[in-house]
């Protein structure tokens, strides 16, 4: 049996096959994903020693107006989002550690109409870190338990004989202290430390700058030490304290010895009677 179609109907089928057709492409573009961003770094090394900063830099490669921009590890984990976020490139501030080698990747996306675009991811970029130079030793000159306010003491760092070309000293405090001191190519150094009082109590580290990779490059801190300062208020109340004992002890002194004399003194007129 055959079925038959009228010509009306079979120009009806062919015109809505057409539009379709026509949609089909702009429907693909709508989700197609946006050109791939370059990912560079600021500053540019072959590689970075472990606590050294720089910048992963991701540049997006659109005029649209961007929405925000994604950072991923080698493993393909999201580690930052910047969102929402306008312009065109998007930094992401990373500290070198042995944790942080590997390659990193990003991408951008824009929202239009409601709807979020996906780039192309970046291609990958490896960043390799190194080992910092060794780290100093630092220590207290004198060395005592508790310094006295309007005392002071000498931080002394010192530098391993492998480490060549030093062009800095920096000393830290966990309470915000940080001071610089350009040297020249030393093996020890000490800052003077003046006790003025209970705030500069606290842990104290050293480290130092060398020229490698043609750049400064900071070593590994030292281990903390810690200076502690005599506190006003403990020793004034300790003061009175030992003072109230001696007063008391000698006052009881007194009192006994005044008691005995005076039983003497009646004996010896009772022995006259």
């Amino acid at each position: 049996m055959m079925l038959l179609t009228s010509p009306s109907s079979s120009r009806q089928h062919s015109s809505v096959t057409a539009f379709l057709l026509q949609l089909l492409p702009l429907a693909v573009s709508s989700v197609d994903p946006l050109p791939a961003p370059t990912l560079s770094t600021d500053p540019t090394h072959e590689f970075y020693y472990e606590g050294e900063r720089f910048a992963l830099i991701c540049l997006a490669a659109t005029k649209k107006k961007i929405g925000g921009f994604r950072f991923f590890n080698q493993s393909r984990e999201q580690i930052h989002q910047q969102a929402p976020y306008s312009l065109q490139s998007a930094w992401l501030q990373v500290t070198a550690t042995k944790a942080s080698a590997g390659d990193y990747t990003c991408m951008y996306f824009v929202e239009e109409s409601g709807q979020e675009t996906d780039s192309n991811r970046s291609l990958p970029l490896s960043i390799k870190v190194q080992a910092a130079p060794v780290a100093p030793t630092l220590s207290l000159d004198p060395q005592q338990q508790v310094y006295s306010p309007g005392s002071s003491v000498k931080l002394l760092c010192s530098i391993p004989s492998a480490a060549a070309f030093v062009k800095e000293i920096q000393y830290y405090g966990d309470i915000g202290v940080a001071v610089s001191i350009p040297v020249a190519d030393i093996r020890n150094y000490s800052y003077d430390l003046s006790i003025t009082g209970q705030e500069v109590s606290g842990s104290y580290s050293c480290a130092y700058f060398v020229i490698q990779s043609a750049r400064p490059v900071r070593s590994e801190r030292s281990p903390w030490i810690n200076v502690s300062v005599k506190s006003h208020k403990i020793s004034w109340i300790r003061e009175v304290i030992v003072g109230g004992f001696f007063f008391t002890i000698n006052g009881l002194i007194f009192f006994f010895s005044h008691c005995l004399m005076k039983r003497r003194d009646s004996s010896a007129l009772e022995a006259q009677d």
